[in-house]
């Protein structure tokens, strides 16, 4: 089985990634093909769980390779207002040259002049929403389950139970507490 955790990022998928190398029967990784383009863009191993907001941007293709496969998608959401305050930080305050806001604020919204740093929020909400909107659509018809980052566990637990998870489950969830990755 391969597992897609897709998110808007921002969201928890670096702590995601973290808790499930715990995991026997999986692989984990982290945006591990986000540099590749074509087919191996999506030649993950199986048994592998991959994290990466990204792979939002290429839902057909993803489908189009998985479909017809044993394969579970997870919707990983969190506070939608906070996940757009984390994207103003960073927009902000990184100038990481992939940055994934700064593409949709200028590239997606073709906006070639500066936003002015009253509409960057509302630039980050359009964002989130849009991210939300597609993975639902994407997911609508294809075996899922969505993970909240800020449910203390519970649908954490879900997912592993789900996959029918193997390994030590303790250091699994144990490491699901812990934030990873937050802007500073």
């Amino acid at each position: 089985m391969n597992v897609f955790v897709l998110s808007t990022g921002r969201a928890g998928s670096k702590t995601f990634v973290l808790a499930c190398e715990y995991l026997s029967n999986f692989t984990a990784g982290h945006e591990t093909r986000a540099d590749q383009i074509g087919s191996s863009r999506f030649e993950y191993p199986i048994n592998h769980i991959e994290a990466d907001n990204r792979l939002t941007w290429h839902l057909g293709l993803l489908g189009r390779k998985y479909d017809g496969r044993d394969v579970f998608y997870v919707h990983l959401k969190r506070d939608p207002e906070k996940i757009a305050e984390s994207f103003l930080h960073r927009w902000q305050n990184n100038t990481f040259r992939a940055s994934i806001i700064r593409a949709f604020a200028h590239g997606i919204v073709m906006k070639k002049d500066d936003w002015l740093e009253s509409e960057k929020l509302d630039v980050c909400r359009h964002y989130v929403e849009t991210v939300n909107v597609n993975i639902e659509e994407f997911l609508e018809n294809r075996p899922h389950m969505v993970v909240e980052l800020e449910d203390d566990g519970v649908s954490f637990n879900a997912f592993l139970q789900k996959i029918g998870a193997e390994g030590d489950l303790a250091k699994c969830r144990a490491e699901w507490a812990i934030v990873h990755n937050a802007s500073q």
